[in-house]
């Protein structure tokens, strides 16, 4: 018998294709992403945990101090503290919203990534809730000195957690959706 590479014969060995190598190779199949899954769960523990504890400095430009709200009390109480930017604080619930919501999203987008499946849909979607919680940061940034009463500045200190929290929320939340999108 001959084939492309040769004579095959008692001494000779067999050339491909070789039926065992016909089979579907088990690292081809689809598995979990852990390290999709820690970025997702991290980034939807901020954006969940920025709306409970208190770390939003509103007020503080003011002569008496101000205080230290978290993202409940500000959805509540934001109108008390903006004058003319109705629009602005609307705005600003919307981000706080969109943080604590796509928060929750990331958490079940992280354990949809611990499933034997292609992982391309979970990181689409992932980056699409991640971007949305980037732009609502850089709104409450942007906006500090007009609907919280405080300068940027204030965001900015150690002291508070919760502008921290938002942005670790949408910047892990991108690099773990992408990191979603490039596995299989």
């Amino acid at each position: 018998m001959t084939y492309a590479g040769g004579q095959a014969g008692p001494g000779t060995f067999n050339r491909w294709p070789v039926p065992s190598d016909q089979q579907p190779r088990r690292y081809d199949a689809p598995r979990a992403d852990i390290g999709a899954f820690l970025l997702l769960l991290i980034a939807g523990c901020c954006g969940l945990a920025q709306y409970l504890i208190a770390g939003f400095p509103v007020g503080q430009s003011q002569p008496v101090g101000g205080s230290v709200s978290s993202g409940k009390q500000l959805l509540a109480d934001l109108s008390v503290y903006t004058r003319d930017a109705s629009a602005a604080a609307n705005v600003t619930r919307i981000a706080i919203v969109v943080t604590t919501v796509g928060g929750a999203a990331m958490i079940l987008l992280a354990l949809a990534s611990l499933l034997p499946i292609t992982h391309r849909p979970i990181g689409a979607a992932g980056l699409v809730v991640s971007l949305a919680g980037v732009a609502a940061t850089i709104w409450v940034l942007a906006q500090a000195a007009r609907v919280l009463g405080s300068p940027a500045s204030a965001l900015l200190s150690t002291d508070h957690l919760g502008w921290y929290l938002m942005a670790a929320a949408g910047v892990l939340g991108v690099v773990g959706s992408i990191k979603a999108l490039g596995s299989q």
